[in-house]
């Protein structure tokens, strides 16, 4: 089957998390193929949408995050706006902020004020501030590099422009080994990240069919958002193979609902 029509059957096995701040890490959201109307299907019998995606990346046309943006109830939403992984894996593609860059280059692009990154960043911020515009009741939280490398400093500078374009919304710093720089809510993910109130924590990188969930979650709802993570949501499908037709071999069963 097509993997990103499977989306459909994922989706509504991943029901409401039992805590008040938790909800998927739907990061792949962007994609031109994902399946929205299994996204919306999901959130029916929720008070509060609890959204979160990746923009460019998997596709620069959100049409799914704009559909969901539209809908009435009161919505938290996390966004990160570049895609640090790709950077040090040297696997950014053209249309991405970092592409070309080192974790080095970049820093001293950002400090400089590089005319091509603050395009790229400037686009971002324009799209969200029309999307975000024209929703009510919202909660938003924007990382300007998700998984970051850049050096504290350069990442200052683009928290700096989030509070300035986007003063709605709330700062985050997602920095990959580093600390979270001071004054500002700290992202940090996978299984047990080192994490103190203001934060957010979330699975990405492990999936979360292979711990203990409910711990999980229970660890993190000091957290602002615990955001639980299946490679599938990064449009990573292997293993998924088999799941129409032996939905048991992904064990996404009762234990592990959200």
């Amino acid at each position: 089957m097509n993997p990103l029509k499977a989306v459909v059957f994922m989706l509504l096995v991943v029901v409401q998390l039992p805590a008040a701040n938790a909800a998927p890490s739907l990061l792949a959201m962007c994609h031109k193929d994902w399946n929205c109307d299994a996204t919306v299907k999901m959130y029916r019998g929720h008070d509060t949408l609890r959204l979160s995606w990746l923009t460019n990346t998997f596709g620069a046309d959100c049409q799914c995050p704009k559909r969901l943006m539209a809908d009435a109830r009161p919505k938290v939403v996390r966004v990160h706006l570049s895609n640090g992984p790709c950077m040090r894996n040297r696997r950014c593609g053209r249309y991405e902020a970092f592409y070309g860059h080192t974790p080095a280059s970049a820093s001293r692009a950002i400090k400089r004020g590089d005319k091509k990154l603050t395009r790229y960043f400037d686009k971002q911020f324009n799209e969200l501030a029309v999307m975000f515009g024209s929703s009510t009741n919202l909660t938003c939280y924007v990382s300007p590099c998700l998984e970051c490398d850049l050096n504290e400093s350069a990442r200052r500078v683009l928290l700096h422009r989030v509070s300035a374009a986007l003063p709605q919304c709330i700062p985050v710093d997602s920095p990959h080994w580093q600390r979270c720089a001071k004054g500002y809510v700290c992202e940090s993910h996978g299984e047990s990240p080192n994490l103190s109130k203001p934060c957010i924590a979330d699975m990405d990188g492990t999936d979360g069919r292979t711990i203990d969930v409910k711990k999980w979650v229970d660890r993190y709802r000091k957290c602002d958002l615990a955001y639980y993570w299946e490679p599938w949501m990064n449009c990573v499908w292997a293993g998924y193979r088999d799941w129409e037709t032996d939905r048991k071999s992904t064990r996404l069963n009762s234990s592990h609902r959200l």
